[in-house]
């Protein structure tokens, strides 16, 4: 472990930022690794790791981990990213990515909630039958009216 971490300090990529007797304290430096792959260019950032580092908590991402690489996480990553500001749907990042719809769904929301990259409206309300009352109206029969 010592000497991975030393690596990556001669690297540049960490920093000791303390240490005493027993422990150190590391801090991961900003960079930038830009990969491509069958002409596909994507980036590897400390921001991306972050996301990685918590593939535990979140099946989608160690499931497109798993299943299609890290460069394939990446391109969907910054599709991800691309998809918060409106630029790209979760069908346009199923189809580039190469992912199944609900993989790339899944990966969306996990990527949202490490980030916080979701805006600020509530999510869309969800209604099951004991939600409304027999009486009231028949759902089926409102939209057969229009």
């Amino acid at each position: 472990m010592y000497d991975y971490l030393h690596k990556l300090e001669q690297a540049g990529l960490i920093s000791k930022v303390d240490h005493d007797i027993r422990t150190a304290v590391y801090t991961a430096e900003e960079f930038e690794m830009t990969l491509t792959v069958r002409e596909t260019e994507v980036s590897i950032t400390p921001e991306l790791i972050e996301v990685i580092a918590q593939k535990n908590e979140y099946p989608a991402i160690e499931r497109v981990l798993e299943d299609h690489g890290i460069v394939t996480f990446a391109l969907a990553y910054d599709l991800v990213k691309a998809h918060s500001e409106g630029d790209v749907t979760i069908r346009q990042i199923a189809n580039l990515a190469d992912l199944p719809s609900g993989t790339a769904y899944d990966l969306v929301e996990a990527i949202d909630l490490i980030l916080d990259l979701g805006d600020d409206e509530s999510p869309p309300t969800t209604y099951t039958p004991d939600d409304f009352d027999e009486v009231e109206s028949d759902l089926l029969e409102e939209f057969d009216d229009k």
